[in-house]
């Protein structure tokens, strides 16, 4: 390796194809996991590594119970595990010792391929009453715009087991991007356990 030593591990890959679903499983759940311990044993202080940050890419989806989830149950369910996987890991209590900080971005919809597998059946289900379905989609995140999530995580040596909800204010295509930060609150009911630890205002990309 160039450089050395592997300190950086962002999981992203992901389908959205309910036809399929056992393979959905594999790709954006255990996938992600497989990804995780492969660099969670380079990584780890206590067996030679340096540290190092693994963030992993969730959805809103998997913020929500039921709310726009129809469509997509298996792959909303998937993207649940993965912030109970990475939350989990993240407050093990050999994580200080290990020397790894975990973390998950959540984006809201994003223009990517994957957003195609939604078809035209959700779009008409979350058209908005004050504009087209054109309006609605050119309000989606660029890839840019959740790219800035991830190095919110990266670039915050404190924090350990972050959810960032990546939204637009409104869905216009030029309001800000809203990081909403949240964190395990162990003393509430599990169904609620995340709670805001702050949120970030940034303008949206350019490209």
């Amino acid at each position: 390796m160039e450089f050395g030593a592997v300190e950086v591990c962002i999981n992203n890959a992901a389908i959205m194809d309910e036809r399929v679903w056992e393979k959905m499983i594999d790709i954006n759940q255990v996938g992600v996991i497989r990804g995780s311990y492969l660099a969670l044993e380079h990584m780890r202080r206590d067996k030679g590594g340096r540290g190092g940050v693994i963030i992993n890419t969730a959805s809103v989806l998997g913020l929500q119970y039921g709310q726009w989830t129809w469509a997509v149950p298996v792959y909303s369910s998937s993207k649940r595990a993965i912030i109970a996987f990475t939350t989990s890991w993240a407050s093990n209590p050999d994580q200080g010792q290990q020397g790894v900080r975990w973390g998950v971005v959540c984006p809201d919809g994003t223009v990517t391929a994957i957003n195609s597998a939604l078809g035209d059946r959700v779009i008409r289900h979350t058209r908005d009453q004050d504009g087209p379905d054109s309006e609605r989609l050119a309000g989606a995140l660029r890839p840019a715009d959740v790219a800035h999530a991830f190095m919110t995580l990266l670039d915050d040596d404190d924090s350990n087991g972050d959810v960032i909800k990546v939204h637009r204010e409104t869905k216009v295509v030029n309001s800000p991007i809203i990081q909403t930060v949240l964190e395990v609150d162990n003393n509430t009911d599990p169904v609620d356990s995340l709670k805001v630890k702050k949120v970030i205002s940034k303008p949206p990309c350019d490209v």
